[in-house]
């Protein structure tokens, strides 16, 4: 019988992935299927997104409405225009947001999935490309072994989520391309510590529990990153 562990760790892989055992494995665990339909909707979205034909759109000029401006212009108008604003109260919250909330939502999704830290056996190349490649990224061999790689929901966006077992100790990192940050925000909280670093894509967090020297890990894991820039 699959445990939550191994389904996430093979969804958060391959959102789409399925057959007798992931089947049996979501009807008997809400959480772990709901994990999947949150993966494989944000999947849906973004290949919706990048479906979207400008050319094909502004080829087929539909006739003009109220005002002599197309009805489908004045679709798209206002469709850009709540995006916009949208984009705008994002932003504010997030500046406005106390860097203490940037820490909390790391360790709050490093609790939810504690078993990840115990993990011993290297994920394989291929697996960890499938989970770093969409970044553009991968890890440069020699900060040590990669035991769990997937891609999960983070604050309604999917990031990489790597347990790097380092020389010091395992570490959980967490690829956060969507969050900007201006300088390094450092983590205390429920036993785990470590620090969100400014990287070239948004931030990366590295935390890990009873490690000597928190900031020296980081800093190795943050130098073992190849961001493809």
């Amino acid at each position: 019988m699959m445990n939550c562990l191994e389904f996430r760790r093979q969804v958060g892989a391959e959102p789409s992935a399925g057959g007798p055992e992931f089947d049996a494995h979501r009807h008997e665990c809400a959480a772990c299927a709901r994990h999947q339909d949150e993966l494989r909707a944000l999947d849906a979205l973004i290949a919706r997104a990048l479906a979207v034909n400008p050319a094909r759109i502004q080829r087929q000029r539909p006739a003009a409405g109220a005002g002599g401006v197309p009805a489908t212009r004045r679709r798209y108008l206002a469709i850009a225009a709540s995006i916009v604003v949208g984009l705008s109260v994002g932003l504010v919250l997030l500046v406005s947001a106390p860097r203490a909330s940037i820490a909390r939502e790391v360790v709050d999704h490093v609790v939810h999935e504690p078993g990840t830290m115990s993990l011993l056996v290297p994920v394989a190349a291929g697996a960890l490309a499938r989970v770093l490649d969409p970044e553009g990224t991968r890890l440069r061999p020699g900060i040590g072994d990669v035991t769990f790689a997937a891609r999960c929901v983070h604050q309604g966006h999917v990031v990489p989520h790597l347990v790097v077992r380092t020389p010091e100790g395992a570490v959980t990192v967490l690829l956060l391309r969507h969050r900007e940050i201006d300088e390094p925000v450092h983590i205390a909280e429920q036993g785990l510590e470590g620090v969100v670093l400014p990287a070239p894509r948004g931030s990366i967090a590295i935390v890990g529990q009873g490690l000597k020297d928190p900031a020296g890990v980081a800093q190795k894991v943050f130098e073992a990153v190849d961001w493809g820039v």
